[in-house]
């Protein structure tokens, strides 16, 4: 992969709000299809909760004008595994069996699955879905199974075989499985290779939240907490995710400030309680314990 511009992520973020612009008077079920595409993609991207939301009302929307329409129907599946709704996605391929036969179809179950905890159903769906086509994001989506099932270095190489399928176009992609091998070899406890991999991911796509988050744990897990508590502070934000928020009163009870501790846990709360009052399931396990 060759090394992306000083602003690739904020790049790309302005190129999809210009081609929403260009799409606002289009009709149809391709434009509704394009447009929720675009939308998710930006929060994606951006990692902004508020824009996910909106990008899974306007998918929801869109789908009910064109309930046939095989592409919104994937992108509605899709969307389900972002708000972390797995059942759902299961549900919507079961009811369209031809999208569900496909390998875009299998790799969405096979991600459903995983998010579900089903692994072995998961790794025979998602190997399926290999045979057909060696897709980035079936091989990414195994790559959790093995690393769920233990088997960190059949994870690694997985997500080596990923990056392996992505073209120098597909920057947030490869920082994304960059991000992914960080995190396996910070769990294996060899924070050289972690941050190897960080580097990488913030070389190749520079800007993007869920890099900048995976930098500010490791630095918080190697004890250097002004810089993490600097590192979440600019994700948080950006994005305004609660796990953040969470993530920042940890830092601030180790570095030993009782009162930021407190105001950022007592943030996260208040987050978590939101979002189950919106009967959202991203952060359930967490309001669960609170």
């Amino acid at each position: 992969m060759t090394q992306a511009t000083a602003g690739a992520c904020a790049d790309e973020l302005r190129l999809l709000e210009e081609a929403l612009t260009s799409l606002a008077g289009a009709d149809g079920a391709d434009g509704a299809t394009r447009r929720g595409y675009l939308r998710l993609r930006h929060a994606r991207l951006s990692g902004v909760l508020a824009e996910l939301r909106e990008a899974d009302a306007a998918v929801d929307a869109a789908l009910r004008r064109h309930p046939r329409w095989p592409d919104l129907c994937y992108l509605r599946a899709s969307a389900d595994l972002d708000m972390h709704r797995p059942g759902t996605t299961l549900e919507r391929l079961d009811a369209a069996p031809e999208l569900g036969r496909s390998p875009a179809g299998l790799e969405l179950r096979g991600a459903a699955l995983e998010q579900l905890g089903r692994y072995p159903q998961a790794e025979d769906c998602l190997t399926r879905a290999l045979v057909a086509d060696p897709s980035w994001q079936a091989l990414a989506s195994l790559a959790l199974v093995r690393a769920a099932l233990g088997d960190q270095e059949g994870a690694d190489a997985l997500y080596g075989r990923a990056e392996d399928e992505l073209t120098a176009k597909q920057m947030s992609a490869f920082a994304w499985v960059r991000a992914a091998r960080g995190d396996l070899a910070s769990a294996s406890g060899d924070q050289e290779a972690a941050w190897a991999h960080l580097r990488v991911a913030s070389a190749a796509y520079p800007g993007y939240w869920l890099v900048e988050s995976r930098v500010a744990r490791l630095l918080c897990q190697q004890g250097r907490l002004d810089e993490a508590a600097d590192a979440y502070t600019a994700v948080r934000a950006r994005t305004g995710r609660p796990e953040l928020a969470q993530a920042l009163g940890e830092v601030h009870r180790r570095r030993g400030d009782d009162e930021q501790a407190a105001r950022w846990q007592a943030i996260a709360r208040a987050e978590y309680a939101a979002s189950a009052e919106r009967a959202e399931s991203l952060y359930l396990h967490h309001h669960g314990r609170r």
